[in-house]
């Protein structure tokens, strides 16, 4: 059989086709009202945004300390990742990887609420 020979039962579906719609990163944003600065809890959210879902974390409930300490939790993530950090509200920032804005539909998202 040559280069271009021709394959033994080969079917052209929908599946072979890979038609299923891709998932948007506007899709997997995580909004999350921090409830407290837990290590297993920030690694939970952290392991999230590594896998490529932004996070938009509210930081009312938590007081200075603890949002200190969070903010400067995923300011490393982000640099470590070569993601982005956008300011949203007073106390709401976005937390994201590098691929946050290949689809385009962050860019959409964020210039309908960013203040």
């Amino acid at each position: 059989m040559g280069l271009f020979g021709k394959k033994k039962n080969s079917k052209n579906t929908d599946d072979s086709l890979n038609l299923q719609p891709k998932e948007s990163t506007y899709d997997r944003i995580i909004f999350e009202k921090l409830s407290s600065d837990d290590d297993p809890y920030l690694t939970h959210l952290a392991d999230q945004m590594m896998d490529g879902s932004p996070l938009i974390l509210n930081f009312e409930p938590l007081d200075v300390d603890q949002a200190n300490k969070v903010i400067a939790f995923f300011s490393g993530i982000a640099y470590a990742t070569k993601g982005e950090i956008v300011h949203i509200q007073e106390k709401v920032f976005m937390f994201a990887n590098k691929n946050v804005y290949l689809d385009g539909s962050m860019e959409e998202f964020l210039k309908d609420i960013v203040e």
